[in-house]
């Protein structure tokens, strides 16, 4: 077995040395993750500044062209005299414009520039005021007609007096003037600027050999790599960035962004990638020597404290070999005045702590059983307080019952009730008591035996209903309520009798269908002494089923808090098992089981069907 100073050396020196080579390169990576990302934001800060320039210098040449389009000589159409006016104000024009024009309605064209004239109507500019109804319109790069040079055209619509379109008044711009712009910009040493318009055609570089000979969709046939995908971004206007190779093998990066009042130009700027991992390089060599001289102090540290570690370490050891045994009283005595010896302190308090522990844990658990066996023996007794032997009635054919309770814990709040007042009147009843657990099933307990002993006595609803909530009413400090549905039926004629306590309304079965019954709410039991409820009457013919229920039914909710609700419930018994009651409830059971899909029991779970037969004929 290696001693703790071999393994010190030997995990921390190797661990070391591999953590701090995969720190190097991963240092290095980020560092090219970094600087890059960071040239190429800054580059593209000065890309949108450079273009949103562009943007507004093309839209000045706009102006002006519409401010001489506005004036009454321009305005009159006169070809010769608006001709003659072009070639006098010549010295006056805006010198970044190769020229002004005039053309008219068809197309012939007057220039700034004596004895220069012509027609334009081909062209699109042209077609666009003149045909399409534009204000303006501004030309991708082509040759001028009147000098052969590489231009761009802004145009402005020309209309009289009357509105109508005379011709439009143009200035043709040299693309060596965005040329200019790109050879103001520079990133780095190598970092430059380019125009490419709506067909992907470069218009403006620093390369004077690249301008109206280079499209970027088709460059891969003249030696460029990655280019052409960048082109396909660009004539879709598209702002970006890429990466390509120049025929020379040099590796670029550049960035994009569309140029604001253009037919679709893009401005980008290109940077050499080599220039961006120059100072990297440099840096992680120097983080390279850092990281070699660290891991050597690194090493004699270990092998200075390994020493100085090891005997209050195997001391620490012995006592928990000993305290593994079971010898809790056992104590540890170090005195090395650092964390060894707060981790044996602590060690002495642990197990100091731990014999207490398990000493509540031995009370705890023995309180807990005690509980549980308490809440089974509850869970057994409120069970039995509730009918649960069916058929009911098997020597009365006038009627059929059945009934069922899932609590949502040990005991619940939930309850019903079945029972003859006399020959021919069934008193039967569905409560739901406010809360869960103990407090409501001790409420439960006392309101069942209340309407149970008052129901036989009484034998009217509103009566039973008035009187019992009286009684819970009083000493009530903790404020408790129960909602109840209490009903008597007179199993001769099929009325039933009932008076309602904030109870969900129950279902009606009968030959019409199944729907809800629609009756008086009424307050729940308990917090108001003096609450009055009022007896409703109808009438079930034989076949008719009765379906009662809480609201731990409707208010079930799933994973999504989404309730069941009554129109599903409402649904579950048109389509339903409706010949026998056990099924109908189970039924239902499963449905609202479904709907949960595994989402643990909100509330107790209670339901009641009554189906009445018919009276008894005597033969």
């Amino acid at each position: 077995m290696r001693s703790i100073r071999a393994k010190m050396l030997i995990w921390f020196g190797l661990t070391l040395g591999l953590l701090m080579t995969g720190f190097g390169f991963t240092i290095y990576s980020n560092v090219e993750g970094t600087v890059v990302p960071l040239t190429q934001d800054l580059g593209q800060e000065i890309l949108k500044a450079r273009s949103a320039e562009i943007g507004r210098l093309i839209q000045g040449y706009l102006n002006e062209v519409k401010t001489i389009a506005s004036r009454d000589l321009i305005r009159s159409g006169d070809v010769e005299a608006i001709g003659k006016d072009l070639v006098k104000r010549r010295p006056a024009i805006n010198p970044d414009f190769e020229m002004l024009f005039f053309a008219n309605v068809q197309g012939r064209f007057v220039t700034s520039q004596e004895g220069s004239s012509g027609n334009v109507s081909d062209r699109g500019y042209w077609k666009a005021v003149m045909e399409k109804g534009q204000t303006h319109a501004i030309s991708d790069p082509l040759v001028s007609k009147a000098t052969g040079e590489s231009i761009f055209v802004v145009a402005s619509v020309v209309t009289n007096e009357k509105g109508a379109r005379v011709g439009l008044v143009g200035a043709t711009v040299l693309l060596k003037t965005l040329s200019h712009i790109t050879e103001a910009i520079h990133i780095g040493e190598s970092g430059a600027g380019w125009v490419v318009d709506s067909s992907g055609l470069v218009v403006a570089h620093p390369n004077p050999a690249l301008p109206m000979k280079l499209n970027l969709l088709q460059s891969s046939a003249v030696g460029y790599r990655g280019l052409e995908e960048i082109g396909q971004r660009i004539v879709k206007a598209e702002p970006g960035q890429g990466n390509f190779v120049r025929p020379d093998g040099t590796r670029l990066v550049t960035l994009f962004s569309p140029i604001p009042n253009t037919p679709g130009w893009t401005f980008g700027i290109v940077l050499q990638r080599s220039e961006l991992m120059e100072r990297p390089e440099q840096l992680m060599r120097l983080i390279v020597w850092l990281m070699a001289g660290m891991l050597a102090i690194v090493l004699l540290v270990i092998i200075a404290l390994s020493r100085k570690i090891t005997a209050p370490v195997l001391l620490l050891k012995e006592g928990v070999n000993i305290v593994s045994t079971g010898k809790l009283d056992h104590r540890l005595d170090i005195r090395t005045g650092d964390e060894i010896q707060e981790l044996a302190d602590a060690f002495n308090r642990m197990t100091t702590d731990l014999r207490e522990y398990i000493k509540n844990l031995t009370e705890t658990t023995a309180a807990k059983e005690r509980i549980q066996s308490e809440l089974k023996v509850a869970t057994d007794i409120q069970a039995s307080l509730l009918p649960r032997l069916f058929p009911a009635f098997p020597d009365r054919p006038e009627l059929d019952i059945f009934a069922s309770m899932d609590s949502a814990k040990e005991v619940g709040g939930d309850f019903y009730d079945f029972f003859f007042i006399d020959q021919d009147n069934l008193c039967f009843l569905i409560a739901d008591v406010a809360g869960k657990g103990v407090p409501a099933a001790l409420y439960m307990m006392v309101a069942k035996t209340l309407l149970k002993s008052e129901g036989q006595r009484l034998g009217a609803p509103d009566q039973i209903l008035s009187y019992v909530n009286k009684v819970l009413a009083s000493d009530n400090d903790s404020c408790m309520f129960a909602t109840v549905f209490c009903a008597i039926l007179d199993v001769r004629s099929g009325e039933v009798r009932f008076a309602n306590a904030g109870h969900n309304p129950p279902l009606l079965i009968d030959s019409q269908g199944t729907r809800y019954l629609v009756l008086k709410a009424g307050f729940v039991l308990g917090p108001m002494p003096d609450t009055i409820y009022q007896t409703e009457r109808f009438t079930l013919q034989p076949g008719d089923t009765l379906f009662l229920y809480t609201d731990g039914v409707t208010e079930a909710t799933n994973s999504a808090d989404e309730l069941y609700g009554e129109t599903r419930l409402l649904n579950a018994l048109r389509n339903g098992p409706k010949d026998e009651l056990a099924q109908m409830i189970h039924h239902i059971r499963a449905e609202v089981s479904r709907h949960a899909d595994g989402a643990p029991q909100s509330d107790d779970v209670t339901m009641m069907a009554l189906r009445y037969r018919g009276a008894v004929t005597d033969v």
